[in-house]
């Protein structure tokens, strides 16, 4: 799964090294940590409030040979053969991953495997998932070029 779900109350800041870029044990889960780099941009004093009722996304973004990926929603990462996606609320903000072939590769679909395994998710060179649902399930989104 690619998000942890808040409810309005009771958040445990145990929780922000699941999805947080900055906090990586319970020794640094400050909310000042989890959201310095949340998207939107947040301004200290941070609240607990922003994760009320949040879906925060997490997950990578891999290409197999013959391409590289990009993403570009919420925020805009250039061409790597890999990308980390955290920090932004997943029911608020539409993630858009983008498959970018070098030649004389051409994309084939988005897979939940490696090298073509697992499911197709898509034959698009751009996938977006939006809200938690059953496309966020997984924790990599594999682009697969032939």
């Amino acid at each position: 799964m690619s998000y942890h779900s808040y409810g309005t109350t009771n958040i445990a800041f145990s929780t922000f090294d699941i999805w947080a870029n900055n906090v990586s044990s319970d020794t640094n889960a400050g909310i000042d940590n989890a959201l310095s780099d949340w998207y939107p941009t947040q301004s200290a004093p941070y609240q607990v409030s922003t994760l009320s009722g949040a879906d925060c996304f997490y997950g990578t973004i891999a290409a197999g040979t013959g391409g590289q990926v990009q993403l570009s929603s919420p925020y805009t990462v250039g061409s790597s053969s890999s990308i980390t996606v955290k920090n932004f609320d997943i029911g608020v903000y539409t993630l858009s991953m983008v498959a970018v072939p070098t030649y004389p590769y051409v994309f084939h679909s988005w897979r939940t495997a490696a090298s073509g395994g697992g499911t197709q998710l898509s034959t698009s060179t751009t996938y977006s998932i939006s809200g938690a649902n059953t496309s966020t399930s997984y924790s990599t989104y594999y682009a697969y070029f032939v």
